[in-house]
C-alpha cells in the first residue's frame, strides 16, 4: 500500500488528472503492480477515494523516483482549495523537485471540462510547468493502445495544440485486458512513459509553485482594483452631471426673476405716466364744465377702479400661473432625477449580476480560490451596500433640502405679491382722498 507522504527523498514523479482518468490504476502499473491491487487504491466508480496524496518508490533506469498520486483535481464531489493545498503541501516536502508531471486524461473528444481541468493545473502549477507535463491518454481502445498513430488520428484541434504546447510529450496508459503486463505492447507503452521521464532536464521546484502561487495572488488584486477604480470614476461623473444640472436649473430661475422684475417697473412706471396725463387733462377741463366734468370723473373713476382692480387681480393670477408652472418644472425635474436615479441602480444591478456570472465562471474554473474570493467578495458586497445607502441618503437629503428650499421661495413670493397688492391698495385710497380735497376745494372756490 502507498503511505501518506511525510518526506519524499527522491526526484518526485506527480500523477495529476480528475477522477475517474486512470491516475492509481497508471502508479500501479508503472510500478509492476496489478492495477486494481497495488500501492494506489483503485475506485471503481466516480467518487474518488484519493482525499490525500500517497508516494512509492520506482526505479527507471538505475534512478529512484518517488511516484506520488494525487486527488482528482477540480472534482465537483471535493473541495478544490484543500485538495490544492495538499498537493501544495506534498510539493514543498520535495526537496528534490518535481521530475515530471503525468497529467492522465482520457482517450476522447478533448471536452471542455477536460480544457478547464488543464487550465487550471496551468493557472496553479505556473507557466514554467508546462515543460515538466506528460501528457497520458487512459481507456483507450485495444486499437490505439496497439499502434500510437491511431490514437494520433483520433485527435482534434485543441488536443494537437495542447500536444504541441509539451512539446509532443504523450504516452498512453496500457489496458491490462487488451494486453496483458508480460505482453510486448503492454511493456512498450509503459516504457515510453519512462523514457520521457528519464529524458526530463532539470526539475519543477517549490520556489516556482510559490512564484506562481503570489502571481495569481497579485492579478487578482490587480482585477479587484481596476473595477474599484472604474466604480469611483462612474460615480465622480453622476455627481458633475447632477451639479451642472441643479446650477443651471438656478441661472434659469434667477434670470426668470430679473424679467419679472423689470417687466413690474415698466407696468408701474406707464400707470403713473397715464394717471398723470389724465390728471392734468382733468384739471385743465375742471373749469369750463365742472358739473359735467364730476359725473363724468366719478363715472371715469369707477371704470379705472375696476380697471385697476382687474389688471391687478390679472398680475395677480399670472403670478400664481408662473408658480404653478415653476412648481409643476420642479415637480418634473425630481422626477427625472428619480427616473436617472432608479437607472442608475438598474444599471448597478445589472454590472452585479454580470459579475455575479463571471465569478460563477471564474470560480468553475479555478475552484483554487474558491473560499478565499467568497470571503472577499461578501466584504466587497457588504462595503458597496453601505456606500449604496448612504449615497441614497445622500440623494434624499438633497431632495428634501430642494423642496424646502422650493416651498419657502414660494411664502416669500406670496408675501411680495400681498405687499403689492397692499401697496396699491394705499396708493388708490390716498389718490382717493387727494380727489375728494381738490374737490372740495374747487367747491370752496366756487
Amino acid at each position: 500500500m502507498s503511505r501518506i507522504i511525510d518526506d519524499v527523498s527522491y526526484p518526485a514523479v506527480l500523477l495529476v488528472g480528475k477522477t475517474g482518468a486512470g491516475k492509481s490504476t497508471l502508479g500501479n502499473l508503472l510500478l509492476a503492480q496489478p492495477y486494481d491491487n497495488g500501492p494506489f487504491q483503485v475506485s471503481a466508480d466516480m467518487e474518488s477515494v484519493t482525499q490525500e496524496c500517497g508516494t512509492a518508490k520506482i526505479s527507471i533506469d538505475g534512478v529512484i523516483y518517488n511516484i506520488i498520486d494525487t486527488p482528482g483535481i477540480f472534482d465537483t464531489q471535493l473541495v478544490t482549495d484543500k485538495i490544492l493545498e495538499e498537493i501544495a503541501k506534498t510539493i514543498k516536502k520535495c526537496k528534490y523537485g518535481i521530475k515530471a508531471i503525468l497529467f492522465v486524461l482520457e482517450a476522447k473528444r478533448f471536452s471542455a471540462e477536460q480544457r478547464g481541468v488543464l487550465e487550471g493545473i496551468r493557472n496553479f502549477f505556473g507557466e514554467g510547468a508546462t515543460n515538466y507535463i506528460i501528457a497520458i491518454f487512459s481507456h483507450a481502445t485495444k486499437a490505439q493502445i496497439y499502434d500510437r498513430d491511431i490514437m494520433r488520428k483520433a485527435w482534434n484541434q485543441p488536443v494537437c495544440s495542447f500536444i504541441e504546447d509539451i512539446e509532443n510529450r504523450w504516452g498512453i496508459s496500457p489496458n491490462s485486458d487488451y494486453f496483458p503486463p508480460d505482453d510486448p505492447t503492454h511493456q512498450a507503452r509503459l516504457g515510453e512513459i519512462k523514457a520521457f521521464i528519464s529524458s526530463m532536464r532539470g526539475v519543477y521546484t517549490t520556489e516556482q509553485l510559490e512564484k506562481s502561487i503570489q502571481e495569481q495572488e497579485k492579478a487578482r488584486r490587480q482585477k479587484e482594483e481596476e473595477e474599484e477604480r472604474k466604480k469611483q470614476e462612474h460615480e465622480e461623473k453622476l455627481k458633475e452631471i447632477a451639479r451642472k444640472e441643479a446650477e443651471e436649473a438656478h441661472k434659469r430661475k434667477v434670470e426668470q426673476m430679473e424679467r419679472e422684475r423689470k417687466a413690474k417697473q415698466e407696468y408701474e412706471e406707464n400707470l403713473r405716466r397715464k394717471q398723470q396725463q389724465e390728471a392734468e387733462e382733468r384739471q385743465r377741463q375742471m373749469v369750463e364744465k365742472l358739473k359735467q366734468e364730476e359725473r363724468e370723473r366719478k363715472i371715469q373713476e369707477e371704470n379705472l377702479r375696476r380697471k385697476q382692480q382687474q389688471e391687478a387681480e390679472e398680475q395677480y393670477r399670472r403670478k400664481l400661473e408662473q408658480m404653478r408652472r415653476e412648481q409643476e418644472r420642479e415637480e418634473e425635474l425630481r422626477r427625472q432625477r428619480e427616473r436617472e436615479w432608479e437607472l442608475r441602480r438598474q444599471r448597478e444591478r445589472e454590472q452585479e449580476l454580470r459579475r455575479q456570472r463571471e465569478r460563477e465562471e471564474e470560480l468553475r474554473r479555478q475552484r483554487a480560490r474558491e473560499e478565499e474570493l467568497r470571503k472577499q467578495r461578501e466584504r466587497e458586497e457588504n462595503l458597496r451596500r453601505e456606500r449604496e445607502r448612504q449615497e441614497q441618503q445622500r440623494l434624499q437629503e438633497m431632495y428634501r433640502r430642494q423642496r424646502e428650499e422650493a416651498e419657502r421661495e414660494r411664502m416669500r413670493r406670496m408675501e411680495e405679491l400681498q405687499r403689492e397688492q397692499e401697496r396699491l391698495r394705499r396708493f388708490q385710497e390716498e389718490r382717493r382722498r387727494q380727489e375728494e380735497r381738490r374737490h372740495d376745494d374747487d367747491c370752496r372756490i366756487l
